[in-house]
């Protein structure tokens, strides 16, 4: 008995300390590939005004809600009382689940923590409108050309997931408030592909400054400081 208790000792332990060598390299390259700059000489000759704001973990894409270029108002649900007033939308891609069971960070569980990072659950695309913005640390304004504000347009029109008519699937029954919605989307949250991951792909394939590669907000955020 006293044998295979320090055989199962040692295993928990080799099993530990492998753990923490992963969390400690995943840390530490997230962070060595978050302040690697691509796109960092865009064209400064720009137009559109889009911006990138965070809830302080989660970044989202924020653009007009329409203009010459798209109006998001003939594909996406806005209730009838915000219409004339909302002037920005939002896009937050991740994990649905997570979504769903975590409105507010109190909510979170060990299984939902567990199920979003390790293994490749259905996404979602969380949908929000403002009136006005205000630029601070956690809200930057990004000015775009015309190309780069098609290119992310696209990026997130090819996120979502598209029913047999070509229309995109509101996930019914399910609002963190009277305005917002969500929407079913394309491609899996893991570990290495993040919803901050999906902001930061959006803006680096734009041909925006974004990291190389970023599980965080920050990392993101870190190119668009003053």
């Amino acid at each position: 008995m006293l044998r295979f208790s320090k055989i199962l000792f040692k295993y928990v332990k080799w099993v530990v300390s492998v753990l923490i060598i992963l969390i400690v390299t995943y840390i530490i390259l997230s962070l060595i590939l978050s302040i690697i700059p691509v796109n960092s000489n865009v064209d400064s000759n720009n137009e559109i005004d889009i911006y990138i704001k965070t809830n302080g973990v989660h970044l989202d894409i924020v653009l007009p809600v329409n203009n010459d270029i798209k109006d998001w108002t003939s594909d996406i649900w806005i209730d009838k009382d915000i219409r004339n007033s909302a002037k920005f939308v939002s896009f937050g891609w991740g994990d649905k689940e997570f979504f769903i069971n975590t409105p507010e960070w109190s909510d979170l569980t060990v299984k939902t923590a567990i199920n979003s990072l390790f293994f490749n659950s259905p996404s979602a695309i969380h949908i929000d409108y403002y009136s006005v913005l205000e630029i601070n640390a956690n809200c930057k304004l990004l000015t775009v050309n015309t190309e780069q504000f098609k290119a992310v347009v696209d990026f997130i029109e090819k996120s979502f997931k598209r029913d047999n008519d070509g229309d995109l699937i509101i996930i019914q029954g399910f609002q963190y408030d009277s305005y917002d919605c969500f929407y079913e989307a394309n491609k899996s949250y893991n570990l290495f592909f993040t919803c901050n991951t999906w902001t930061n792909k959006c803006l680096k394939e734009s041909g925006l400054r974004a990291s190389l590669w970023t599980p965080f907000d920050r990392g993101t955020l870190f190119h668009y400081r003053k």
